[in-house]
């Protein structure tokens, strides 16, 4: 499967886990039954990282939304890959909620403008987390979620990045339990074993459906 990074990954691709990273996050989630805001898929066997959001400037900078805080792997120096061709970062910083990006061989402003739109993505194997508690989004999708008392609520389908925190959608025996990704809601997560384990606040699973 794809990999979608939950701190360098998207809605599909951030970085993510308790407690949430405090990234730049994509538009809010539509009210229920609305449509949801989509992301390209990253390339097979790719995390990805950022998403151009638009050129920066007339050199060909790019304005990009990381998907981790500190945008481990948007730094001066790393490799990247960007609509299949391999770029190395020539310079970034960050800049108003986003990170400001230079690739190697800029075409200027009109090449920036053709990326619009466009991940950036890393191999799955040379990705850079931003701290041990961080999980990639791809690494969350289909885990099985357990209360702490031992209920299995379902398996986790969805990334939603609302804002301040990450949302879990978990598909089950309740229907759809949204979970939010805060320390007193998830109680351990393992990759390994693909559990997370969670003790629901009062009231969090009345509102599923």
């Amino acid at each position: 499967m794809p990999g979608t990074a939950a701190p360098d990954v998207a809605p599909a691709t951030p970085e993510s886990g308790p407690p949430a990273p405090g990234a730049s996050r994509p538009a809010p989630r539509p009210p229920r039954g609305g449509p949801r805001p989509v992301l390209p898929e990253p390339s097979e066997g790719h995390t990805a990282v950022g998403l151009v959001l638009r050129p920066h400037g007339l050199k060909g900078e790019l304005r990009v939304q990381t998907f981790s805080p500190d945008a481990p792997n948007l730094q001066r120096g790393r490799w990247v890959t960007i609509r299949g061709e391999r770029r190395r970062i020539v310079a970034s910083r960050e800049d108003r909620g986003a990170w400001l990006v230079l690739l190697g061989g800029s075409g200027g402003r009109t090449e920036a403008e053709a990326l619009r739109g466009a991940l950036i993505e890393v191999p799955d194997k040379d990705v850079r987390r931003s701290d041990s508690d961080s999980y990639f989004v791809h690494e969350l999708i289909g885990l099985r979620v357990e209360t702490s008392s031992g209920e299995h609520l379902g398996q986790l389908t969805e990334v939603l990045q609302p804002g301040a925190n990450d949302v879990y959608v978990v598909r089950g025996g309740r229907g759809e339990v949204l979970i939010p990704a805060i320390e007193e809601v998830i109680d351990r997560i393992d990759v390994q074993e693909g559990v997370m384990v969670i003790t629901p606040l009062p009231g969090l699973l009345d509102e599923s459906k």
